[in-house]
């Protein structure tokens, strides 16, 4: 148990570093991507896409330091249903728990409080098994075996998969409290870790591509 918490440890600290180098590198096209994924997602049901799309622009410019827009449309013209339907699973389960908190709190019906708990734990493990999901989508994956990916990493890293929940919190609460800050740096900061953590290390590109067009 202690060399597995070891390793998360170590997965974690290794996927920080390269999340720093890599957003050094690449600061002006990273936040030319979370504009556009701002944008994108301004209408919920397309939140799903979207983040599938930022991970493949984000991901082109590991492999080659440059955005490869072409690649990104493909990712998201083949996922874009299915993204829909995953990324409504956590809010489905969020306005689930919401419901039966308001209940909870208008009734003290202890049954409710107890359903919304349940709910508040669904979402949470949803949204935690669909980050490295999307990444593995944002590949091409099937979706089917993305998810499958997702569950499987979530259930071998549990710790792992809480803190890098927890950490994306941190980043978007930090940057919503500064409003702009959401839109240009949110993704830019949670896509490039997510990234890093749920995909191998890849040799550093050197070349960067500051221009960012419609990547979605």
């Amino acid at each position: 148990m202690s060399d597995a918490r070891s390793s998360d440890v170590e997965t974690l600290r290794d996927a920080l570093r390269r999340t720093a180098t890599f957003i050094y590198d690449h600061i002006a096209a990273l936040v030319g991507v979370s504009i556009v994924w701002s944008l994108a997602s301004i209408p919920l049901l397309t939140v799903g896409p979207a983040t599938v799309g930022a991970y493949a622009a984000i991901d082109s410019l590991r492999d080659s330091g440059r955005l490869d827009y072409d690649r990104v449309r493909a990712v998201v013209r083949s996922g874009f249903v299915h993204a829909v339907l995953l990324s409504g699973i956590p809010l489905a389960f969020g306005t689930v728990g919401a419901a039966y908190a308001v209940r909870y709190v208008t009734t003290g019906d202890a049954f409710a409080a107890g359903l919304a708990v349940v709910a508040a734990y669904a979402t949470v493990y949803a949204i935690l098994v669909l980050m490295p999901a999307f990444v593995a989508m944002s590949r091409g994956d099937p979706p089917r075996a993305a998810l499958r990916q997702g569950w499987q990493w979530t259930a071998a890293h549990p710790t792992l998969s809480l803190t890098a929940g927890l950490l994306t919190l941190l980043v978007f609460a930090g940057t919503a409290l500064l409003t702009v800050a959401f839109a240009l740096f949110f993704p830019a900061l949670a896509f490039s870790f997510h990234l890093e953590l749920f995909s191998p290390p890849r040799a550093r590109a050197t070349g960067t591509d500051t221009t960012c067009t419609a990547v979605i």
